[in-house]
């Protein structure tokens, strides 16, 4: 058990302007991991989003896949897969998969989703979501024990069926569940091995409509109590509980200024994106651009990440430490969609170095 660190999220999205085309740019990214790998990160995370403009990859499995075979250390993980939307079956298999390639560097971490247009992609609702989710790890439970499985449920019945091939990680790669209702917390703490909290996204205040973030470690407060309190309740150890955290932010070594100056289009983009995503008026976003908005709304808007120097953030990041404890692992959201390569691999030399003094406690 040690404090983590690692680089998220790999969307694989493509948009124009950039120089590249779709696949250079996967091409580029598969080249980051390696990087993150080489200068000593703790992992890598791959989301999941389908039917959209940005041209997101929507093969998480196979994604992951190519990091696998291009590294040789570091963990690469589902941040986060989509769950309802997929057969339970085609998960565990791909996920056995993962775990065994990869020689048990794979973390299978989930969510419930919330788009209309991908459930309704995928033949589903959103009303089934948790019930799917649930029974869902049931199956990939009992798929990666070698043994036949024997589930009926309301959703799913998978009976007399045996998944391979057999995960090399006992009982099975760890199961990560996101989300940030108290009941995603309680589900969680009952049946996964580790709850993810998004910090890039105040998901609360989107929902109520507000569309902006809350101070990071009030949030984190806030969660692990509520995560310590559901492990108490399943009769688990909530000592040190196994929590992730996914923050977003840029590092560079000019300070915060200059990271704000080579993230604010991004950044913006992807705000912009999830204000649509979330359903807030189209009137409420379409000025969420760096030369639109005033003053006081661009501080607020870099108030919601972590930017600057490795010495400006980790005093943030030492209270983090200090309230989850020593099972922390950061999952420091520094790629972003329109961001040249050389910036990107900056920031993860200048995470790397986080890592070390973070780890260290100074």
């Amino acid at each position: 058990m040690a404090i983590e660190v690692g680089l998220g999220v790999f969307s694989g999205e493509w948009h124009e302007g950039t120089g590249l085309d779709h696949r250079q740019t996967l091409v580029e990214s598969i080249e980051q991991v390696r990087y993150a790998e080489e200068v000593g990160l703790d992992s890598v995370w791959v989301s999941e989003h389908h039917f959209h403009d940005a041209h997101f990859v929507g093969s998480l499995a196979a994604y992951c896949g190519a990091m696998v075979q291009a590294t040789e250390r570091i963990t690469v993980g589902y941040g986060l897969a989509l769950a309802p939307l997929h057969d339970p079956i085609r998960m565990a298999e791909d996920a056995a998969f993962l775990d065994t390639l990869s020689g048990g560097r794979f973390v299978m971490g989930i969510g419930l989703g919330y788009r209309d247009i991908e459930f309704e992609g995928f033949e589903t609702t959103s009303k089934n979501r948790v019930g799917r989710t649930v029974e869902l790890v049931d199956i990939c439970r009992q798929a990666w024990t070698g043994e036949t499985i024997e589930h009926v449920g309301k959703h799913f019945t998978r009976t007399g069926l045996r998944v391979s091939p057999v995960p090399v990680t006992p009982g099975g790669p760890p199961i990560m569940m996101g989300g940030h209702h108290p009941n995603a917390i309680d589900r969680a703490a009952r049946i996964a091995d580790r709850f993810c909290m998004d910090a890039g996204t105040d998901s609360e205040a989107y929902e109520s409509g507000e569309g902006r973030n809350r101070a990071l470690v009030e949030r984190v407060a806030g969660v692990t109590r509520l995560y310590r309190e559901a492990l108490r309740k399943h009769g688990k150890d909530d000592s040190a509980p196994a929590l992730s955290l996914n923050v977003g932010g840029l590092l560079h070594p000019d300070g915060a200024d200059a990271a704000w100056d080579a993230i604010a289009d991004a950044y913006l983009l992807t705000r912009r994106v999830y204000g649509d995503w979330y359903g807030l008026p189209p009137e409420s976003y379409s000025s969420w651009y760096p030369d639109l908005l005033s003053p006081d709304e661009i501080a607020q808007r870099r108030s919601e990440l972590l930017l600057g120097s490795v010495d400006d953030v980790l005093p943030v990041l030492l209270e983090v430490r200090e309230i989850v404890g020593e099972n922390l692992h950061l999952m420091f959201r520094s790629k972003y969609p329109i961001i040249s390569d050389e910036i990107t691999r900056q920031s993860i030399d200048q995470l790397a170095e986080l890592r070390t003094r973070l780890v260290a406690g100074a």
